[in-house]
């Protein structure tokens, strides 16, 4: 097989618990080593992590930025392949990941930007992160997506997360790169950029990629505020929804806060918010039991607190992202009028 040059990067702030085993796993791939270079990007980590990466044959780029999507641009304009493909400090490579990308995209049609595959779980991470990780397996805790039900068939998806992708380097150019305003969440903003120019996303499930879970539930809820925050912002710069489930959260919290406001006055709204909740706990109840069989344990059903945190936590944080622009509009138009 014709090896092209790739150029792995991987963003990185803080990482000494797991950057060793990443940057290890990667020397470690099934391809020709003359073939492919590793560009690790450091985000001014204040831990031991410059310290460590620095002890690797792997190209080194300070991020001052700190940020993951100015870490990937800097690693993108540094590049020497034609393909870059990007994961984790936290991620494990499977060592066939980079050759089963490669061949995958070289037998894909042309338009196709972008190859990636599953971010899979360590048996090892504690609990609360395999619950996590495994509840977003579920239809109800990731609606779907690639992002986070790793499905065993290969097909096209309308996006791939940076854990665990190669692209077509003149594609991520073309779309103008990654929206380094964006904390979280840059990956689909790119990808939403780049499919609207035409391009397509590939899943593949042979390629592997095991990606750390960690966190408590404060931590999580946190996450998922952000995440919430992204989409709304990610709404209000393309004008559109990038996925269709994202709303559902922030409309069940809306419906619920009239339902008990207007409850004095007409009861159907309540009734219609209580047989909501009857079924949507049904569902959870459902995913909880897929998580169990997924771990083979008990604590599964820790998915019963888990995903409706989720749900909540990210549809406040999507609302939040209106009410924050609305309050700020109103801040600029009051400065008008007074001056």
């Amino acid at each position: 097989m014709e090896c092209p040059f790739v150029s792995v990067v991987v963003g990185i702030r803080n990482e000494e618990r797991y950057i060793e085993e990443c940057i290890e796993s990667l020397l470690r791939l099934d391809y020709p080593q003359d073939s492919y270079e590793i560009i690790i990007v450091d985000g001014m980590s204040t831990d031991r992590t410059r310290e460590l990466v620095q002890k690797y044959p792997v190209r080194f780029l300070l991020n001052e930025r700190k940020n993951v999507a100015a870490a990937r641009n800097l690693g993108v304009q540094n590049s020497m392949g034609d393909f870059v493909a990007f994961t984790d400090g936290d991620c494990k490579a499977d060592p066939l990941w980079l050759k089963t990308l490669v061949t995958e995209m070289k037998n894909a049609p042309e338009d196709v930007a972008c190859v990636g595959g599953p971010n899979l779980i360590f048996d090892t991470d504690p609990v609360f992160g395999r619950v996590v990780g495994h509840a977003q397996e579920t239809f109800l805790g990731s609606g779907g997506s690639a992002q986070s039900k790793n499905s065993l068939k290969k097909h096209y998806v309308s996006s791939l997360p940076n854990c665990n992708a190669m692209y077509k380097k003149n594609t991520i150019i073309e779309a103008g790169y990654f929206d380094e305003r964006f904390v979280v969440g840059q990956d689909g903003d790119l990808n939403y950029r780049i499919n609207k120019k035409g391009y397509k996303f590939l899943y593949i499930p042979e390629a592997i990629v095991l990606h750390h879970r960690r966190g408590t539930l404060k931590s999580f809820s946190v996450r998922m505020f952000k995440y919430g925050m992204w989409m709304g912002e990610l709404f209000k710069k393309h004008g559109e929804f990038v996925r269709w489930y994202a709303i559902l959260p922030s409309v069940a919290i809306l419906f619920s806060v009239f339902s008990l406001i207007i409850s004095p006055v007409y009861t159907t709204p309540i009734i219609v918010l209580l047989l909501m909740g009857f079924l949507y706990l049904i569902l959870v109840f459902i995913a909880s039991i897929q998580v169990i069989f997924k771990m083979k344990s008990k604590y599964g059903l820790y998915a019963l607190v888990v995903i409706p945190v989720q749900h909540i936590t990210y549809g406040m944080g999507f609302l939040y992202s209106f009410a924050n622009s609305l309050c700020k509009s109103k801040g600029v138009s009051s400065s008008i009028v007074q001056n």
